[in-house]
């Protein structure tokens, strides 16, 4: 990977073991410079623990101290190869609204852009 702000606060993330401490999984993609895709987050224990809120947190935290766009779509993982129709791989997980408000609530806004039928979000450094 290149030596670009985006590639920076990637690794920073990484190195941070958010993940690990939090038990979630991000999957993020560098799409610029300056701008981060989180391809996909999802947390592997009990839902409704802070778990995704304190890694995204973290992620927010540092998008803003590199000055890198975060980018996502709010919508819940399904099978891979499988279209928006068909049911969350796992069914206690959030849906596309609950999602969409929850990204909401830590700034992430939409871009009036759409990503397969779903809004594409996104928040600017702070």
């Amino acid at each position: 990977m290149s030596d670009t702000a985006a590639s920076r606060m990637i690794d920073a993330f990484h190195a941070s073991h958010v993940e690990d401490r939090q038990h979630v999984e991000m999957w993020l993609e560098a799409t610029g410079d300056s701008a981060v895709a989180l391809e996909a987050l999802w947390s592997e224990g009990e839902h409704h623990r802070g778990h995704a809120r304190a890694a995204l947190e973290r992620l927010v935290a540092l998008a803003d101290r590199h000055g890198v766009m975060l980018s996502l779509v709010p919508r819940p993982l399904t099978q891979k190869g499988q279209g928006n129709a068909t049911p969350s791989v796992d069914q206690a997980a959030p849906d596309s609204a609950a999602l969409e408000a929850f990204y909401g609530r830590l700034g992430f806004e939409r871009s009036g852009g759409k990503f397969e039928g779903s809004p594409v979000m996104v928040r600017s450094p702070r």
